[in-house]
C-alpha cells in the first residue's frame, strides 16, 4: 500500500534490533570483564572485540531478519488486520461507554427518586 510507511516500520524495527543486539553483547562484555578480572588493555579488547560482534550480528542476523519477515506483502496484511482490530475497538469502546453512561443516568435517577421520598 503505502511504500513510505513500509520503509519506516522496518527502520524502527531495525534500529530497535540493532539496540537489542547491542545492549547483549555489552551486558556479555561486562560480565567476561568482571568475572575474569582482565586489566585495562584486555578489557579494551574485549569491548573492541564486542563491537565487531554486535556490528556483524546486526548485518548479517538483524537486518536480514527484518527484511524477511517485514516483506510488503506481510507488512500490508498485518496493517489491515491492525486497522480492523481499531474499528472493531472504537465501536466496542463507543457502545460500552454508552452501556455506562445509561448505568451511570440510571443510578443518578434512582439515588434521586430515594432521596425525594425521604
Amino acid at each position: 500500500m503505502s511504500p513510505r510507511r513500509n520503509t519506516f516500520i522496518r527502520y524502527v524495527a531495525s534500529i530497535s534490533g540493532d539496540i537489542a543486539v547491542g545492549a547483549a553483547v555489552a551486558a556479555a562484555c561486562v560480565w567476561v570483564i568482571e568475572v575474569a578480572a582482565l586489566s585495562v588493555f584486555l578489557g579494551f579488547l574485549v569491548w573492541l572485540l564486542g563491537t565487531l560482534i554486535a556490528l556483524a550480528l546486526s548485518q548479517y542476523v538483524v537486518h536480514p531478519l527484518i527484511n524477511a519477515v517485514l516483506s510488503e506483502r506481510k507488512l500490508d496484511r498485518a496493517i489491515d488486520a491492525m486497522t480492523g482490530l481499531a474499528g472493531v475497538a472504537v465501536e466496542a469502546s463507543d457502545q460500552a461507554a454508552t452501556g455506562i453512561a445509561r448505568c451511570m443516568q440510571q443510578a443518578f435517577t434512582t439515588m434521586r427518586s430515594n432521596k425525594a421520598t425521604r
